[in-house]
């Protein structure tokens, strides 16, 4: 009964969101072309599901998110921690990472495009560029609170800087490194399906230009569903990594 009640409360809002969705299509209050009632979408999506189209777009999007997310986080997070131990890193890096933060990089796009092709070279380093601000930002104030008695006593006992970087920083950056990829990945599925659907002629952004010019409704707002599902599944698969080996 105790989880029954925790799960109600847990997805409440996105239920009263369906009921109140269901309750406007009911109403007639829009075309129904354009409005669908939830179990026409549903039975849509489980009709997409069982479609190669889905899943090999899918597959396009997931290698050019993959890519970027963890190209961004090889670069960010040794970036993020020597900020935090050198002042002259530190000042050095600064002015890029706070002046280029608030930079919307997909305006850059057609930049991108130019530079590496209408390919997946644009889309990887545009999601790179956008990943890569806040991971390198919650990796810098994750190392500037890792216990400085910890790096003294290190060290003390003779541990060079790659030792340190290795079994003190990293360490202990960890959790703040995942909260800054809980914060990327996502903006990485938002860039990777913005970028394919401005330029590509494959991924699930294209797919849903696709589907937009069909003008089916439902189909479209399916592909959204699935998009919604897999980036909350990229969530909780990053929950469950943290909690799994980063528990301290």
């Amino acid at each position: 009964m105790k989880a029954i009640k925790k799960f109600i409360v847990k997805y409440l809002a996105l239920i009263l969101i369906a009921l109140l969705w269901q309750g406007f299509v009911l109403a007639e209050l829009f075309p129904r072309q354009l409005f669908p009632g939830l179990g026409e979408i549903l039975l849509v999506f489980v009709e997409l599901l069982a479609t190669s189209d889905l899943w090999t777009n899918m597959g396009v999007t997931i290698y050019r998110i993959l890519v970027g997310f963890l190209l961004a986080a090889i670069v960010g997070i040794p970036i993020g921690i020597q900020m935090s131990r050198s002042s002259f890193i530190d000042d050095l890096m600064q002015p890029i990472f706070t002046a280029g933060y608030p930079i919307p990089r997909v305006a850059l796009y057609p930049i991108f495009v130019l530079l590496f092709g209408l390919g997946s070279g644009s889309k990887i380093f545009t999601i790179f560029l956008e990943c890569i601000f806040p991971i390198v930002v919650s990796t810098y104030y994750g190392a500037k609170s890792v216990n400085h008695l910890y790096v003294w006593s290190g060290q003390n006992m003779g541990a060079t800087d790659r030792k340190l970087f290795w079994k003190v920083f990293l360490p202990g950056t960890m959790p703040s490194i995942f909260t800054g990829f809980r914060i990327a990945l996502p903006i990485g599925v938002v860039i990777a399906v913005l970028t394919e659907m401005i330029s590509s002629n494959n991924g699930i952004g294209y797919f849903l230009v696709y589907l937009s010019a069909t003008l089916s409704q439902s189909k479209v707002l399916a592909v959204v569903i699935f998009i919604s599902l897999f980036g909350y599944g990229l969530d909780r698969l990053l929950l469950y990594v943290r909690n799994r080996y980063v528990y301290w």
